[in-house]
């Protein structure tokens, strides 16, 4: 840990320490009075992490979002997020006011062109949030607020789910059970309705997307834990798409939107499943294509695998030629297919060690 860090933890814990005495409320929706942040009805955070959400250590962003979240809610103040990367200037960032709160790890350096800019919170579980120096007021609450939450047993809660380990390999060597896929298991059973797909389905569908990484991000746009776009996010009338809740009702209402497209077609319900799967991947009008190209080869477009088989037909020139209703032209696949396939295997895995 450099002297700057050690430093700012000194001061952190002295500063704590000499406010815990006059505390005795425990964190929640009122622990801090709102109007000493009257002037003051949102902030925006950016979590600076490396290796994505989850590593060896446990779901970091998901952890970090929490805890900003709850300190949020319980100063009755909105906290919006920027993005969640370690290969933006955080530091920068916020010194030019983009962001209020950027959350580190305490083995970061600050750069020294930024060091007497920001200011840092009391450490937790290797973290630390920064503000800006003349920010006095906000590090004064968000340290009263970390000095009490994690002694609470709302803490010790959040901890268990975000680091203890989910891991299924043991169970499937041992032949035995567990009730647990990732932290947002109880997110997925309440949308899991919507579609009348076993939660181990959509979970298995999540694990593919993003591996359960709430800031997993393509070069497309995709965001969250099931990459939805924030066009197709919009559709359903969400914007905050980092927020696991609401990335997985928009992944979650879109899955069933396509669902029924394929139902209305009269596919049974196995294939609806792969259809819904094969469209999410790739798209409802390329699968649209992939059907009329089955359909025109003479072969049956209502089952999924008949289609895969096909699919490969459709980077032939001389077939996409005469197909002239293609919409997309000549269409590889290779990935979509296996897309279907990982993700059904991935839910077969579930089904064996974890509890409906």
């Amino acid at each position: 840990m450099g002297r700057l860090w050690k430093t700012a933890v000194a001061v952190a814990a002295i500063f704590v320490l000499g406010n815990l005495f006059r505390l005795c409320e425990r964190p929640g929706r009122n622990a801090l009075d709102p109007s000493t942040f009257k002037d003051v009805d949102s902030l925006t955070a950016y979590i600076n992490v490396r290796s994505g959400m989850y590593t060896s250590r446990g779901f970091l962003t998901g952890f970090q979002y929490t805890m900003l979240t709850s300190m949020a809610d319980s100063m009755d103040i909105r906290m919006g997020f920027s993005g969640v990367s370690e290969k933006r200037n955080c530091w920068q960032m916020l010194e030019d006011g983009q962001v209020d709160m950027v959350a580190v790890s305490v083995s970061d350096t600050i750069p020294a062109d930024h060091a007497g800019a920001v200011a840092l919170s009391m450490p937790f579980r290797g973290y630390a949030w920064a503000v800006r120096s003349g920010d006095q007021g906000l590090l004064y609450r968000t340290n009263r607020w970390l000095g009490m939450m994690v002694h609470s047993s709302e803490y010790g809660d959040m901890e268990s789910r975000f680091f203890r380990s989910y891991n299924l390999e043991p169970y499937l060597k041992a032949g035995t059970r567990t009730d647990r896929i990732s932290p947002y298991d109880e997110i997925v059973k309440r949308h899991c309705g919507l579609l009348g797909w076993d939660w181990r389905l959509l979970s298995a569908v999540i694990f593919k997307e993003s591996r359960f990484s709430i800031g997993a991000y393509s070069r497309r746009g995709a965001t969250g834990l099931m990459q939805v776009m924030r066009s197709t996010a919009a559709v359903y009338g969400i914007t905050d798409l980092f927020n696991p809740e609401d990335n997985i009702k928009a992944g979650t209402l879109h899955l069933r939107r396509i669902g029924r497209r394929y139902r209305n077609m009269g596919f049974d319900s196995v294939n609806v499943v792969k259809f819904t799967l094969a469209a999410y991947n790739a798209g409802e009008s390329r699968i649209e294509d992939c059907i009329n190209f089955t359909l025109d080869q003479g072969r049956d477009f209502t089952d999924w695998e008949t289609v895969a088989a096909t699919i490969p037909l459709m980077t032939e020139q001389e077939y996409v030629e005469e197909a002239d209703f293609l919409r997309h032209g000549r269409f590889r696949g290779r990935e979509t297919v296996q897309y279907v396939r990982d993700v059904l295997s991935k839910y077969e895995e579930y089904r064996t060690v974890v509890e409906g």
